[in-house]
C-alpha cells in the first residue's frame, strides 16, 4: 500500500507532461497556419501587383499586403521559437512540482496577431 501515493503522483506527473505536449502541438499547428496564411497573403499581393490589379496609392507600410504577409510569417516563426522555450520551461516546472503561468508572452503574440490581421484587413477592405 505504500506504493500507492508514489504511483498516483507518477501518473499525475505523466498526465501533466502529456498535457504539456498537447499544448505544444497546438502551438505548432498555430505556427503552421500563421506561416501558411502569411505566405498566401504575400503571394496573392505579388500576383495582384504583377497583373496590375493592385490598388493604387499605398499607405505607409500598406503599399501592398506582402508586408502583412511577411509579418505573419515572422510572427509564426517567433511563436514557434517561443513555444519550444515554453514547452521546455513547463517541463522543468512539472519536474520541480511548481508551475508558473506566463501570460505576458501569450498577450504579446495575441496583440501581434491582432495588429497584423488588422493591417491586412485594412489593406484589403479600404483599397
Amino acid at each position: 500500500m505504500s506504493d500507492s501515493p508514489n504511483l498516483s503522483n507518477d501518473l499525475a506527473r505523466g498526465r501533466t507532461h502529456l498535457a504539456n505536449e498537447r499544448t505544444h502541438l497546438a502551438y505548432l499547428r498555430t505556427t503552421v497556419s500563421l506561416i501558411g496564411f502569411g505566405i498566401t497573403i504575400n503571394r496573392f499581393s505579388t500576383y495582384l501587383i504583377q497583373n496590375d490589379e493592385a490598388p493604387e496609392g499605398g499607405r505607409l507600410l500598406l503599399h501592398d499586403a506582402s508586408n502583412a504577409g511577411f509579418g505573419m510569417v515572422v510572427l509564426g516563426l517567433a511563436l514557434l521559437i517561443w513555444s519550444l522555450i515554453r514547452y521546455r520551461l513547463v517541463t522543468r516546472d512539472i519536474e520541480r512540482g511548481k508551475i508558473d503561468s506566463r501570460h505576458r508572452a501569450t498577450t504579446g503574440f495575441t496583440i501581434g496577431l491582432l495588429l497584423l490581421g488588422g493591417l491586412t484587413a485594412l489593406w484589403l477592405f479600404t483599397s
